[in-house]
């Protein structure tokens, strides 16, 4: 090839490596940008610090949780947050759960001090919408380790399950058509 193709070439390699990296700034800067409006008010001072990752301690009973977000305060202190798509606007017992055992891992694990409040965000399934923020009271190790025992004692036959308080958690449960 001559000096001339290869001078071409090389522009031209130049030119699309120049362009995939504006490109990428301009996607990370959009993805950014969501994410921070996307935050609850009370965490836009806050840094991001975990996003999608997987947590686990051995004691005193074995939890894995993987976090959808995690946030670390001006204090050191992380929050976590838990993002939902649903109709219904509002937190479930469930996401306090799921996020009290996300808390234990990420303490268990890192040894990083948890609020004990989380948020829920939930977003509509069919809007272009901003999630609205819920803030929840999380449960404690002892109330989570609890329960844990309490799954597995129904599990093996220990006690016998009873009835949720509310009916409407049958109509999602993924045991419904084993329940008579």
């Amino acid at each position: 090839m001559s000096a001339l193709g290869w001078s071409i070439l090389g522009s031209s390699g130049v030119a699309c490596l120049a362009l995939a990296i504006a490109w990428r700034r301009w996607v990370t800067s959009e993805a950014a940008l969501a994410e921070y409006t996307s935050r609850p008010v009370a965490l836009r001072d806050a840094e991001l610090v975990y996003m999608e990752r997987l947590f686990r301690t051995s004691g005193p009973v074995g939890v894995v949780a993987k976090i959808d977000r995690a946030y670390r305060l001006p204090s050191g202190l992380l929050v976590l947050v838990e993002l939902k798509t649903r109709w219904s606007n509002q937190p479930c017992r469930s996401d306090v759960i799921q996020l009290s055992a996300q808390r234990m891992a990420v303490m268990g694990q890192t040894g990083q001090s948890v609020a004990s409040y989380g948020y829920v965000l939930v977003k509509a399934p069919t809007r272009p919408s901003v999630p609205i923020a819920h803030r929840v009271k999380l449960m404690t190790d002892e109330q989570v380790v609890a329960l844990i025992r309490k799954r597995e004692d129904i599990l093996a036959g220990r006690i016998l399950p009873r009835w949720p308080i509310s009916l409407n958690t049958c109509n999602t449960c993924a045991f419904r058509e084993e329940c008579e």
